[in-house]
This record gives C-alpha cells, structure tokens and sequence, in this order.
C-alpha cells in the first residue's frame, strides 16, 4: 500500500494543477448530480403549490452540469494522456536496460495506464461513491429519522460483510491473470497450439471462477438491499406523512445507496489490483 501511494505523489508531481483542475470538475459533476434527486423532489412539492423556484434552480443547475461535464470531457484526456506518455517512455527506456522479456514488458506497460488511470477513473469513483453514500444518508436521517437511516447503514454493513470474502477471492484470480497475461507473447512465439490451448483455458477458468464469486456477491447485495427497499417504501407510505416529492427524494437516495453501497467491494478490488501493479512495474528482472 505504501508503494501504490508513492507512486501516486510521483504521478502527481508530473502536473499536479491539471490535475486538481480536473479532479475539481469531477466533484462538482459529482455533488450536482447529488443534488438531483433533492431538487427534483422539491420541483414536484413546488408544482402541486403553483410554485416554481424549484424549478428554475434545476433549470440552473442543468446548464451548470452540461457546462462542467463537458470542459471535462475536454481536458481530462489531454491532462492524463501526456502523463501516460511520459510514464511509459520511461518505463520502457529502463527496462529494456534489464533482463525482463519482452512479454513482460508488454504486458506491464499496460499496468502504466491503469496507475494513471486512477485519477481518471477510480479516485473518480471513490469520491462518487463515498459522497452518494454520505448524500443519501444526510437526506434521509433529515427528511425521514432515525429508523431509516441507521436501517439503511445496517443493510451496507452486512453487504460489505457478506461480499468481502468473494471479492478478496476475485483479487486473488487477477494477480494469477496478470502473471498469466505476462507469458504471451512467449507462448505465441512458441508455435504450439498445445501450449497455447493451455493458455487459454486457465484462463478461462481463472475468468469463469471471478464470474461465479461476482454472480454471489450480487446476489447477497440484491437480496439484502431488495428487502431493504421494499421496507423502506412500506415505512414512507404508511408509517410516514411525506410529500410525493419527499417520497420520490427518498426513495431515489435509498436506490443512490444501494448502487454505491454495491461499488465498495469492486473499489477495494482495484485497489488490491493497483498495489499488484505497482509491486510489478518496481519488480527488478536482472
């Protein structure tokens, strides 16, 4: 872990105002998309009182996001792009000094991408993440109490209880991938189709294995956050005295939890992948 993180200030040092600026636009997307289900919710409540405030501000807020989203789109790729040049040219330029294969260092020039992609992707989604999750649950120890609220982080206990052991399984399958993928090119120059036969059928086992340890961990997820909901409507609607905005606010923050409540055990997955990556592009071949 202490590797992955000095490796991460070394990506950072490379342009770290670009990307600040990017990782800005991202929570501002992230925090406004956040917002939505809030602000429509008041919109509905507003329509029935002949008011439209509500309404205008997400008109506002609408031409806010496109804006954001797409400066983004615009430089987010340039930003890390030129980084994952420079990365692999000096990745490349100092193992072609050492003993590694050349299938290794074609596979573990794709790792370069995906230690950059960090910034880009997963710190992204881990922001997401973890602010939906704090988002719906504000709104809802707000507009519906305690009972909900703490229903609502019991079930994500028990999701992430549940699935961790899978999920740990699945990190697990793609390190064997990884050192799979990095026999390749030897295998293709090779010339046999018996030991290229083998190749693929590990892995197709090692894929296949990951699928089925998926396929649990969602149906543990679906069942819990299923029950949850369906709890969570019948509490609203006959327990409670909301508003059809309020119900339509709430219920979209309670299946906003439950998608990035999903999400928690894939991020520590990639997390297990980055620290795999990392290990690998500092690994010495002499």
């Amino acid at each position: 872990m202490v590797d992955l993180i000095l490796k991460l200030q070394d990506i950072f040092k490379k342009a770290p105002l670009s990307i600040v600026a990017v990782l800005t636009m991202d929570i501002a997307e992230i925090v406004l998309l956040s917002l939505n289900p809030f602000i429509i919710g008041s919109c509905i409540d507003g329509f029935f009182e002949q008011s439209y405030f509500w309404f205008y501000i997400l008109i506002v807020l609408q031409f806010l996001l496109i804006a954001v989203r797409t400066t983004n789109k615009i430089f987010d790729t340039r930003v890390y792009e030129r980084i994952i040049e420079a990365e692999n040219n000096d990745y490349y330029g100092e193992k072609i000094q050492t003993n590694a294969s050349d299938s290794q260092i074609s596979s573990r020039l794709n790792l370069v991408d995906t230690i950059i992609s960090f910034f880009e992707i997963d710190l992204v989604q881990i922001i997401d993440m973890f602010g939906g999750i704090a988002f719906s649950l504000i709104y809802l120890f707000t507009a519906s109490g305690l009972l909900l609220s703490f229903s609502a982080i019991a079930i994500s206990i028990l999701v992430y209880i549940f699935t961790k052991k899978y999920h740990k399984k699945i990190a697990s399958n793609n390190i064997k991938l990884q050192d799979h993928d990095e026999t390749r090119e030897e295998v293709i120059s090779s010339r046999n189709k018996q030991r290229f036969k083998g190749f693929t059928r590990t892995i197709l086992n090692l894929r296949v294995s990951s699928s089925d340890l998926d396929a649990k961990a969602y149906l543990w997820t679906d069942v819990l956050q299923s029950g949850f909901l369906i709890f969570a409507i019948v509490l609203t609607i006959y327990m409670g005295n909301y508003t059809s905005g309020q119900l339509f606010s709430i219920i979209t923050y309670i299946m906003i939890l439950n998608g990035h409540v999903c999400e928690i055990n894939e991020v520590r997955v990639k997390i297990y992948d980055l620290i795999d990556s990392v290990a690998r592009l500092e690994r010495n071949e002499e």
